[in-house]
């Protein structure tokens, strides 16, 4: 039998390790914080790649991909878990704040209908037959009927509680420290305890502290980057689909009536604490899409990191100078949308199976910097 570490347990590593138990691997999860932890379950679940996409190309077509095969991978996961995860595809509206927006939108909705994707520019009057508690900053809004969410928080749990049901071990309160090998291949990876795992190979999916693995065969250029996130109690505002600017922030209707708020880009290395700033930035935001929220008092406050590539591009495929090692890293903002794809593809590496053409765009052999092992 096959034996598998996988450095990470959040979205990344959780859906590599669900698909190897499934295909019949023997796997080990390591992760100080447990499966879930960090931005998997402080993250707001979009399910929304025409809005998180900069134009056409491969990152775009997987986006789509792992949106659409979101059922079956919500299937599984409910299954093994006996959690509801409360997926929903309600659509989501952009706001067109400047002349320079609804350019933006409109080229969008060009290029998104060559690839097949629907989008349409409505003017704020059907936007507010969608959803009437709009504010009254925007004269048009992107509409993209097809994008949804997952309770995000609800998935950090539901991964644990799947992992659980299957034959996976589980590693929590120790860290990676190293990865080992010998001979051109990965014999497996040290923890910071001085205990050794042996695997015939190894998945790094620990997201914003990927790079920081001793032993690796070339730099991994993953840096975190710090978002905050608010949650505005039930009855505060009425909204039933996501909205956005084309800035990055969002709100999220979730189903027990409670709205998320985010998000910032902090580029405040490992630093996780709250920023007064931060937090202010993002209920300015959340005021001016839903103005019920001005006079809203959030009940919870948070921030964590995402893993952001050099080139914003995720991690994904096996290292050509080691045998055996396979990165599932750097999925920025877009973990939770990338994770039931990524997390299949990746897998298929490990087993020696899959089509290169699906991860060849995120090869880490575009990273050439030699690393410190």
């Amino acid at each position: 039998m096959l034996e598998v570490v996988v450095v990470g347990g959040g979205i990344a590593g959780a859906t590599v390790a669900l698909e190897l138990v499934d295909r019949g691997a023997a796997v080990n999860v390591v992760d100080a914080e447990g499966v879930g932890g960090a931005a998997t379950g402080a993250s707001a679940g979009m399910l929304a790649p025409q809005y998180e996409s900069a134009g056409p190309g491969p990152l775009f077509e997987m986006a789509v991909r792992s949106r659409d095969r979101y059922p079956t991978f919500v299937d599984r996961v409910e299954a093994l878990s006996g959690r509801s995860l409360r997926l929903r595809r309600d659509g989501m509206l952009v706001a067109n704040l400047t002349d320079a927006e609804r350019r933006r939108a409109e080229s969008d909705v060009e290029w998104q209908g060559s690839a097949g994707q629907r989008a349409e520019v409505i003017d704020a009057d059907a936007a507010r037959r969608l959803e009437p508690g709009l504010g009254s900053s925007a004269e048009s809004y992107l509409w993209l009927a097809a994008e949804g969410q997952v309770d995000s928080q609800a998935l950090a749990v539901a991964l644990g509680e799947a992992l659980a049901a299957t034959d996976a071990r589980v590693v929590t309160g120790r860290r990676v420290a190293a990865l080992v090998s010998r001979g051109g291949r990965v014999t497996g990876v040290r923890l910071e305890d001085g205990r050794s795992l042996a695997a015939d190979a190894v998945v790094v999916a620990a997201g914003a502290w990927s790079g920081e693995l001793e032993g690796l065969p070339r730099t991994i250029p993953v840096r975190p980057v710090r978002g905050h996130m608010l949650r505005y109690p039930a009855g505060s505002a009425a909204l039933g689909r996501l909205v956005a600017t084309h800035a990055g922030r969002y709100l999220v209707p979730r189903s027990d009536g409670t709205v998320l708020a985010g998000s910032t880009m902090d580029e405040v290395g490992f630093d996780r604490s709250l920023s007064d700033a931060g937090l202010a930035a993002v209920a300015r935001s959340a005021a001016e899409l839903l103005p019920a929220l001005a006079d809203a008092e959030p009940v919870e406050r948070w921030a964590d990191l995402r893993p952001l590539s050099e080139d914003g591009l995720p991690i994904l495929g096996p290292d050509p100078d080691l045998d055996g090692l396979v990165y599932a890293t750097g999925y920025g903002r877009n973990g939770i949308l990338l994770g039931p794809l990524a997390g299949r593809i990746a897998a298929g590496m490990v087993l020696g199976e899959g089509d290169e053409s699906e991860w060849l765009a995120f090869s880490p052999a575009r990273f050439t910097a030699p690393g410190a092992g």
